[in-house]
């Protein structure tokens, strides 16, 4: 499926948006991976461990590959090892323990593909990529009941205000319901804390018309309803961007890195499914991106969403998903 064009397709400097991807899947060795890499993008393989290898210097950057659990990549487990008495550099065949380590882990945990940011225009370029793996054999969400994988998308901000960040927050909101039904999120990810909804205090919160946040009151209230990383749009690294020492005051974890872009973690990573594509994901995106940049529907829904009866939710998520069905319908 082709990748739909967003209403703004340049940034505030009025040059080509970009998408980062990050995607997980277990059943081909990294090493192999690497080289499909090299072999569609050009580049030459670096392994830095037997956890984390980088294809350097292909036509669109340095692709990252690695083991997707700080354990391993930060090698924590020899940490755990001396504990009990076992020096990991002591041993003659570190290696192999590395491999014993990295095959055990595999079971559960994925191997994580994490592109450089690709131009809107060469977006379909990933699709030889998926189409590969899944030759080889690749396997994601769907899987296994374990395998709760995940795609995440990074699509760089069209612009670094806090106007336009929260008109994306709203509309992710109130697509939230729409896309997790229509994107049949698996089982597997809906037991994992990575994609909690928001609170519905938070959704209110920043739909309420009067609410018209500067920068500094944007961040501070995402953290005064409790958000984390743990959101299917998460806030986290654009904010980190932007203004870096407040969000470091208030974060918690050392994971966010700083960059400017949406972090949108919700899709599944179904590789090993004929019928699924990325391009179908990025297009449940794209309406988040359309909804944000139509000022009289994004307005107009959000006072229905406020006007809803909050003491039937389930009854009202059901009459939501509708009512943004019949938006749907109107702007593919």
């Amino acid at each position: 499926m082709k990748f739909k064009n967003p209403p703004v397709q340049e940034n505030q400097d009025g040059e080509e948006r970009s998408v980062g991807f990050e995607f997980e899947f277990t059943g081909v060795e990294m090493a192999d991976a690497a080289d499909m890499i090299v072999d569609l993008y050009g580049g030459e393989v670096e392994q830095i461990s037997g956890y984390e290898f980088k294809v350097n210097d292909t036509g669109f950057g340095t692709f990252s590959l690695e083991l997707d659990a700080s354990l391993f990549l930060n090698k924590k487990y020899e940490g755990v090892l001396k504990s009990v008495g076992l020096n990991v550099e002591k041993l003659k065949n570190k290696a192999k323990l590395e491999d014993t380590l990295r095959e055990m882990a595999s079971t559960v945990v994925p191997f994580e593909i994490i592109t450089p940011p690709i131009p809107l225009s060469k977006l379909d370029v990933l699709n030889k990529l998926v189409d590969k793996l899944r030759d080889w054999k690749a396997k994601g969400t769907g899987s296994s009941f374990f395998y709760a994988f995940g795609l995440h998308l990074n699509p760089e901000v069209p612009e670094l205000t806090a106007e336009s960040l929260h008109r994306h927050l709203k509309a992710y909101v109130m697509l939230d319901a729409w896309i997790r039904q229509d994107a049949e999120i698996d089982i597997s990810r809906k037991l994992t804390p990575y994609i909690n909804e928001y609170e519905m205090k938070y959704i209110r919160h920043i739909l309420q018309e009067e609410y018209q946040p500067d920068l500094e009151t944007l961040i501070r209230d995402y953290f005064e309803f409790d958000n984390s990383r743990n959101r299917p749009l998460d806030m986290l690294p654009v904010f980190k961007f932007l203004n870096k020492e407040l969000t470091e005051e208030l974060l918690e974890d050392t994971l966010t890195s700083a960059r400017p872009t949406f972090h949108y973690r919700l899709p599944n990573c179904s590789i090993q499914d004929e019928s699924w594509s990325m391009g179908e994901e990025w297009n449940r995106w794209w309406l988040v991106e359309r909804l944000a940049n139509d000022e009289q529907a994004l307005n107009q829904y959000a006072r229905r969403f406020l006007g809803m009866d909050e003491k039937t939710l389930f009854s009202v998520k059901r009459k939501w998903i509708k009512l943004m069905d019949r938006w749907v319908q109107d702007v593919r």
